[in-house]
């Protein structure tokens, strides 16, 4: 059988493209050398899981270690139920020797003692020639007394490793541990796991795929079938993601197999179609990315950059938060979305009903040469404004973005780009949108005081000269600043530093 991109769990080396990341491989091996407890972390979909996985064999292989790798997902419904959580930990435990060979203690004597996993780690620990290695995957679907429980049941088992205890355990799982906030019924209060788990020695966060991995995994593909791929569309497609592992299996899935299967070399043309098919499939990865905005401590962070707050004032806890959860770009030096891709997947997301709701024909903007009418697009928005204005989006002030976003996804997916960029800490949102190869600019400014106008000619013009056009669009959005509607409502033409720019009061 041909491999293939996998979009679904982890990785199986013999039918998926599988790209072996020796840069997340060595600061692991360096902490299981030093006998350490440590937290491996990264978002959904990153590759941890397979990156463990192989590790675990490779382990087992050279024969140095004995490597378990299990998961206590299964534990997540026990909750504060310690026995039963423990008893799902003992199973996997007991299921993960036998896999590797190894005589596995009964677990049936370790009940109901609710130090089990402690005892039972001794004993065949104890037993075993070879220092144990253990992975412990999926831990932050635990939650309650019984996570309290494994947590405090590792750490006092510490001391004896590495005879009678594993000697290196790894904690896998989307957030670092100092992030978990526990409540504690049988103490009244709510734990972190850092002081369930203080003997953690590091935490290790697996980063996106380098450049060199999107080539390495593409390459696999040009191999196996035979479809090449255009010159510069590798590194487009790292710029897209940013080397999020699960978009770029899942754009090279739909780009490879499911649109262009039978097409011998791929183009930009081939990966925006597949852009637009796997944002439109709302996957279950897309769809996680509008559910987190449900978490408050995410949504008072994002929220705020579809309009170009500043966001530096947030507690540097919550920014990490954020990054760990794959929603900020981890390396990036000023806070900003993780990737192009997910810039536009949130504002899309977030009016999927509005989008699929307009009634209206979307070809009527266009002239008959095959162009684009944005004056016209333009000013139908006024309109649409005038009868939508009053739908909130999480918060009033992000309501314009998001509308018109919305406006303009329904109108250009008969071809068009839209491309935004979150000028945070301007207080602006601009979007430039391609079609038929021509580009225009629009930029949401809300009204903050007499300086708006003055500031969003100047930020719109400097925004025209670096893109090298000669007129653009500027909204200024004053709700409930006007009663009178003709007034509120009003389009002016301006001259500014040698552009033009129409300027629209909403």
């Amino acid at each position: 059988m041909k491999k293939f991109f996998n979009t679904a769990g982890p990785n199986q080396p013999d039918i998926h493209y599988t790209v072996w990341r020796e840069d997340g491989i060595r600061p692991i091996l360096e902490l299981i050398e030093q006998r350490k407890y440590f937290t491996h972390h990264a978002p959904r979909q990153s590759g941890k899981t397979t990156l463990l996985q192989e590790l675990c064999k490779r382990l087992n292989q050279e024969g140095k270690y004995l490597a378990l790798n299990i998961t206590v997902e299964s534990a997540q419904a026990a909750r504060d139920n310690v026995l039963e959580a423990n008893r799902v930990v003992l199973h996997a435990l007991k299921s993960s020797l036998e896999a590797v060979g190894e005589s596995a203690p009964d677990i049936e004597p370790y009940f109901p003692d609710k130090n089990s996993v402690e005892l039972y780690l001794k004993k065949f620990c104890e037993k075993n020639k070879k220092p144990v290695i253990l992975i412990i995957d999926e831990i932050d679907s635990m939650a309650g007394e019984s996570l309290i429980a494994l947590l405090r049941q590792l750490r006092a088992g510490y001391a004896l490793r590495p005879n009678a205890f594993p000697q290196s355990i790894i904690l896998n799982g989307v957030r670092d541990l100092k992030d978990y906030r526990i409540y504690s019924r049988e103490e009244d209060t709510w734990l972190t796991g850092g002081s369930c788990f203080n003997i953690k020695a590091k935490s290790v966060r697996l980063g996106n795929f380098t450049l060199e991995d999107v080539k390495e995994l593409f390459s696999q593909h040009e191999a196996e079938r035979g479809q090449k791929l255009a010159s510069g569309l590798v590194e487009t497609i790292y710029e897209l993601t940013q080397g999020q592992p699960w978009l770029c299996n899942a754009l090279g899935e739909q780009m490879c197999f499911e649109l262009f299967p039978n097409e011998s070399v791929l183009d930009e043309h081939h990966l925006h179609e597949a852009k637009e098919a796997l944002i439109l499939s709302r996957a279950t990865h897309i769809d996680q990315l509008y559910y987190r905005l449900e978490d408050p401590r995410i949504r008072q962070i994002v929220i705020p950059m579809l309009s170009g707050e500043d966001v530096s004032r947030f507690p540097q806890e919550d920014l990490e938060y954020a990054r760990d959860l794959g929603l900020l770009h981890p390396d990036s030096k000023v806070v900003q979305i993780a990737n192009p891709l997910y810039k536009e997947i949130l504002p899309r997301e977030m009016t999927y009903a509005l989008q699929h709701g307009m009634a209206f024909e979307p070809h009527w903007y266009e002239l008959p040469d095959g162009k684009l009418n944005y004056k016209k697009l333009m000013d139908e928005f006024v309109q649409f404004w005038r009868e939508h204005g009053q739908i909130e989006f999480y918060a009033l002030e992000v309501t314009p973005h998001t509308l018109f976003m919305a406006w303009l996804q329904r109108l250009v997916n008969g071809g068009g780009i839209i491309h935004r960029e979150y000028a945070l800490g301007r207080k602006r949102l601009d979007i430039l949108v391609t079609f038929a190869g021509e580009r225009f600019i629009s930029e949401i400014k809300l009204y903050r005081g007499e300086k708006t106008l003055s500031d969003g000619l100047n930020q719109i013009c400097e925004y025209l000269d670096q893109i090298g056009l000669s007129e653009g669009y500027l909204m200024i959005f004053q709700k409930n600043l006007a009663t009178d509607e003709d007034s509120r409502y009003r389009t002016e033409e301006v001259e500014h530093m040698g552009k033009r720019v129409w300027v629209y009061w909403l």
